[in-house]
């Protein structure tokens, strides 16, 4: 079988495989690919010759074959020619794709993925030669010397969908539009909503995936915002209509400014709580809820303030350690979080379930 260099490949080129790389062995109508490529590069004449002399280019050199004549013509990746990537030489770089490859594959276009699943391959291998000599001895051990370890642990997170995380990636990193079909979390859902976003952003925050996508107003002046849970996505697909680029969203921004992934969050107050040290120091002297903590040492603990947005996650936080941190003020918040303290002890204080199976 022939083999051919990416480097020998110009951008257009390399787009063109990877949409007929994602169809396995199918024909791909030439329609399908202007409209693939033109959110990128744009609805011209110009680009229409543009892609018309890359798919030649890429027939006379064998990576591709065709089938038809004029508008009806369709394309195939040729089984007959190997696409490789240039190897890989460098131990270092080495090292590095392969702590990449084991820590990023969410955090990458599903093209981009490929890609360097293929130089891992050539990593590997570099790695593997010469076992005795040293330098490449250190970088195989270097994979078994890191952990990343889910904040969520021991919980399993839910794994995604790799065709929709394919299909979202590559909507993301194209610019063009998904239809979502997604099932929220409310118990009363009896099947999943189905429409057209724009998708503008990935978020992982504790191994959960969030979409963060937007939908224009009619008139065209304001954009709403929508957080997807990607586990929650039941099909997602690409319309090949370039996205409705909302001009005020600025990832970093979102994260920090709009709360979004705290869930319900309320306006920003002093929460002051009393914390009880019993033989151990409190994770709140080493993790600050706020920029402008306090803590003011006590007999047995000590009292934290700080400016906090209460939501569904700090609450959360708040149940957790509540055997060793209790709110003082605002009386609010101490009050709702003693009523969910409250519910749960009288609910432990029943033999089990109501209608779940008795302990044995």
């Amino acid at each position: 079988m022939d083999t051919m260099h990416l480097l020998d490949l110009k951008p257009v080129e390399q787009d063109i495989l990877s949409l007929l790389r994602r169809q396995g062995n199918g024909w791909v109508p030439v329609r399908t690919i202007h409209e693939w490529l033109k959110p990128q590069f744009g609805a011209s004449a110009a680009t229409t010759k543009l892609i018309q002399r890359a798919l030649r280019r890429l027939a006379d050199q064998g990576a591709v074959e065709e089938e038809g004549l004029s508008s009806g013509k369709k394309w195939r990746l040729s089984a007959s020619k190997t696409i490789i990537p240039s190897p890989v030489t460098n131990i270092d770089l080495a090292v590095a794709l392969l702590q990449l490859e084991k820590y990023a594959g969410n955090h990458l276009p599903a093209d981009a993925l490929n890609s360097l699943h293929a130089h891992c391959e050539s990593a590997r291998d570099l790695l593997n030669r010469n076992p005795h000599y040293l330098r490449n001895s250190f970088g195989r051990a270097w994979a078994k010397k890191t952990a990343l370890i889910d904040s969520g642990f021991p919980l399993i997170a839910p794994v995604p969908d790799k065709k929709i995380m394919t299909t979202l990636t590559d909507a993301l990193y194209n610019g063009v539009k998904i239809t979502l079909s997604y099932r929220n979390a409310q118990l009363t859902t009896q099947a999943p909503e189905s429409y057209e976003v724009s998708p503008l952003a990935l978020i992982e925050r504790g191994r959960i995936l969030y979409l963060v996508s937007c939908r224009k107003s009619r008139r065209g002046k304001i954009y709403r915002r929508y957080l997807h849970r990607i586990d929650r996505i039941i099909d997602a697909s690409i319309t090949y209509s370039p996205s409705d680029v909302d001009p005020d969203f600025e990832l970093d921004s979102f994260i920090a400014s709009e709360h979004a992934l705290l869930f319900f969050p309320e306006p920003p107050e002093a929460v002051t709580l009393w914390i009880v040290e019993q033989g151990f120091r409190s994770i709140l002297r080493d993790y600050r809820l706020s920029a402008d903590q306090i803590i003011t040492e006590a007999a047995g603990g000590f009292y934290l303030t700080a400016t906090v947005r209460p939501s569904l996650t700090f609450k959360q936080f708040l149940l957790g350690i509540c055997s060793q941190a209790q709110v003082i003020s605002p009386a609010r918040l101490r009050n709702e979080i003693a009523a969910t303290i409250e519910h749960a002890f009288n609910s432990y204080r029943r033999p089990h379930a109501p209608h779940g199976p008795a302990n044995h």
